[in-house]
């Protein structure tokens, strides 16, 4: 909760919530807002969890018509860091909710400034927002 949010470009998030039983077979769940104020929910299950190396969770999201897609985060070691892999599944048999996921490339650049500059969220939503 610390990095997921931030404004811009008509897709402004911020989670406010997050619970997870993280083991295969654990479920999660994310609550949070939109730019407008409007709540959403986005829960799943995890597939597969091999710390530190891999992360496996289906996703359900409440803007996206209630599909069941699947996601995967691979981590591996470099010299210079650690590359992430990440991949969003499931998506083309759902040409209607396929355009809602289009937001990873910000998600990640959240995280990324997160793990290295130390910005939260808190420096991308002004306090004045809801």
């Amino acid at each position: 909760m610390k990095w997921w949010g931030g404004q811009g470009a008509g897709q402004s998030f911020r989670c406010t919530h997050y619970q997870c039983d993280l083991h295969a077979g654990g479920t999660w769940r994310s609550t949070g807002f939109d730019g407008q104020g409007r709540p959403f929910e986005a829960t799943g299950e995890y597939v597969e969890v091999d710390p530190p190396r891999l992360l496996v969770q289906t996703w359900v999201a409440s803007w996206a018509a209630q599909v069941k897609t699947v996601v995967r985060w691979e981590l591996q070691p470099t010299d210079k860091g650690t590359l992430l892999r990440h991949r969003h599944s499931g998506l083309a048999a759902h040409a209607e909710v396929k355009m809602s996921f289009r937001g990873w490339p910000r998600i990640l650049g959240w995280l990324q400034a997160f793990v290295e500059k130390g910005e939260t969220v808190e420096d991308r939503w002004p306090a004045t927002s809801n």
